[in-house]
C-alpha cells in the first residue's frame, strides 16, 4: 500500500496489526503516508508500540496537524517515533474512538 492519507472505519484491526504497520513505516514501507487514521475501538497502544520502544518519545504537548487533504487534527498527547531518514510520526490514540498516524512535517500540497 502506497497511501497519503489513509482512514479506515470500523477497521477489525488487532494491536498486532498495527504495530506490524508501524514496523512497516519505519522500515520505509508506505513513503508517501501523511496521515493513518483506524477507528477500531479499545486499543492497548503500549502493546502496539511493542518493540519500537527505543524508537519511542513520549509527546505531552498539543499539537495541530493539517493533512493534504484538510483533515484537522489536534493531537494532545502521543509518542513520536522516526524512521531511519529522519522523517518523523506521531501515534496518537483517542481512547475508543481512533489510532492516528499523523507524518511531519505537514504538507500543504494537494495531491490528486
Amino acid at each position: 500500500m502506497d497511501g497519503i492519507d489513509i482512514h479506515l472505519d470500523n477497521a477489525s484491526l488487532s494491536n498486532s496489526d498495527l504495530n506490524v504497520f508501524l514496523k512497516h513505516w519505519l522500515s520505509g514501507g508506505c513513503p508517501r503516508l501523511k496521515l493513518f487514521c483506524a477507528r477500531i475501538g479499545s486499543v492497548d497502544i503500549f502493546r502496539v508500540l511493542t518493540g519500537l520502544r527505543h524508537n519511542v518519545v513520549r509527546v505531552e504537548n498539543r499539537r495541530d496537524y493539517n493533512s493534504p487533504f484538510g483533515h484537522q487534527w489536534t493531537l494532545w498527547d502521543g509518542y513520536d517515533i522516526q524512521r531511519a531518514d529522519g522523517v518523523t510520526a506521531t501515534v496518537h490514540y483517542e481512547p475508543v474512538e481512533a489510532l492516528v498516524i499523523a507524518v511531519w512535517p505537514e504538507t500543504t500540497h494537494k495531491y490528486n
